[in-house]
């Protein structure tokens, strides 16, 4: 478990702590040039296993506190004018672990990313950029790493680790997702090769991986119940057989339970309205038999397990469509289904508003919310840049009481960098001040 990051002598002046509290949520603020965002990235670089990025940034040294453990990287540049010698000091414990160099690294090389990217080009003649295909750009190597990095598969990663064995069994788990300041640009896809081609808005990427996403769950929700009615005949004689039946109070409840899931799942748009009708029974007038208690015993139990393989999906949809809705307040809805994935509608003329036609504050919004709500897996660390961005002041105010339903729910962690006092609201016991220097 996380406690601590700390950076000494930032940009060769500031001294800054982060603290990960138990609530899940951390703020940071400060001057202007405190290094608040470059404080984002260097947490970005460390636990997405791409240390190289460190380079870039002026410090004396990293410590980050485990629950049993500290470690620490110092940068250390002896570089000539001949010669670059820039290197990375490892420690657990004050037990120094290893060196690693700058210019060693395969992930300072074109040809490495050239053979790991399909997009990427070698440019004749340039030793440290590529053409890119998706964009018709030239990048420097920085800024492929920047692009790319995350499209690489495990096998690559592990080709360019340049993290110690010891610090990597510390961190290995430890999942990050960076949102920057740039979270509506523009999409490019592996097949959009050539400029003319339109690329997608961010908010139109999150409406089809949403699609996605339902297509894949409702397809393992068909393989659950063909599985489940495989076996019903079989599970039916042995409840027979061994009298393994519910009571009338216990299929009354089961019955309401199934009939809350469903109307759950039909309200976030997981399940249409007429899809998978429930075998209604009234089984208090009626006489049951032993043998129609089994059947409705196994029924309900099946009926129960198939629709719990859509909570996951569900409670996310629900929560996404609860926040925006508040936003939106009576002017616009919300909605979810398989084909479109996210709809907006505007309520006045029942008509359907095309994502990239929201307001730039909406879409800063929708995307946000979405890659919070359904990319923040359990124990993740989320790392927001100026959520303020585009944001009227009363959706600033409102913005940590959603966070706190998110974590809450997805059991991630959010570290915050703002400007805003109104992000802040009276959340002053999250908020760590960044900036201080002796």
């Amino acid at each position: 478990m996380l406690k601590k990051f700390f950076v000494k002598k930032l940009f060769g002046i500031f001294d800054n702590e982060i603290e990960f509290r138990k609530e899940g949520i951390t703020v940071i603020v400060g001057q202007n040039g405190c290094g608040k965002t470059t404080m984002l990235h260097m947490l970005d670089a460390i636990f997405s296993k791409n240390p190289s990025k460190l380079f870039r940034y002026k410090f004396e040294y990293i410590e980050i506190t485990f629950e049993n453990d500290v470690v620490k990287i110092e940068i250390d540049d002896k570089s000539t004018e001949e010669e670059n010698m820039r290197c990375l000091k490892y420690y657990i414990n004050s037990n120094e672990l290893k060196e690693y160099y700058q210019e060693n690294s395969k992930i300072n090389s074109p040809g490495f990313w050239c053979r790991n990217i399909s997009s990427l080009r070698r440019r004749p003649g340039n030793m440290n950029t590529v053409f890119d295909l998706r964009t018709g750009e030239t990048l420097s190597i920085p800024e492929v790493i920047d692009m790319y990095f995350d499209e690489l598969s495990e096998e690559a990663k592990n080709d360019i680790l340049v993290i110690p064995e010891e610090v990597y069994e510390l961190v290995k788990d430890i999942k990050v997702e960076l949102i920057t300041t740039e979270r509506l640009k523009r999409i490019y896809r592996e097949d959009e090769y050539r400029r003319d081609v339109p690329a997608k808005y961010a908010v139109e990427e999150c409406a089809e991986d949403l699609s996605k996403k339902l297509k894949n769950v409702l397809s393992e929700y068909a393989n659950i119940s063909q599985k489940l009615d495989e076996k019903f005949p079989m599970k039916l004689l042995q409840a027979i057989k061994k009298k393994d039946l519910s009571s009338i109070d216990e299929l009354e409840r089961e019955i309401k339970e199934i009939d809350r899931l469903r109307e759950k799942h039909i309200a976030a748009g997981v399940l249409e309205e007429n899809s998978d009708k429930i075998l209604n029974v009234n089984v208090k007038d009626e006489k049951l038999e032993d043998n129609t208690m089994a059947v409705l015993t196994v029924y309900y139990q099946d009926m129960k397990q198939k629709l719990d393989s859509l909570n996951n999906i569900s409670d996310k949809i629900v929560l996404l469509k609860k926040i925006l809705n508040s936003k939106y307040r009576k002017n616009k809805k919300i909605s979810v289904n398989k084909d479109a994935g996210i709809l907006i509608e505007q309520v006045m003329t029942k008509e359907d508003i095309p994502l990239k036609f929201l307001s730039s504050g909406e879409q800063q919004e929708l995307v946000m919310l979405y890659k919070l709500i359904f990319k923040g897996e359990k124990d993740t660390i989320i790392l927001i840049d100026e959520p303020e961005i585009s944001l009227n002041v009363s959706w600033q105010r409102e913005f940590l009481d959603d966070m706190k339903e998110i974590v809450d729910m997805n059991k991630i962690s959010l570290i915050i960098a703002t400007h805003s006092p109104q992000i802040i609201n009276d959340n002053w016991e999250l908020v760590d001040t960044l900036g201080e220097f002796e």
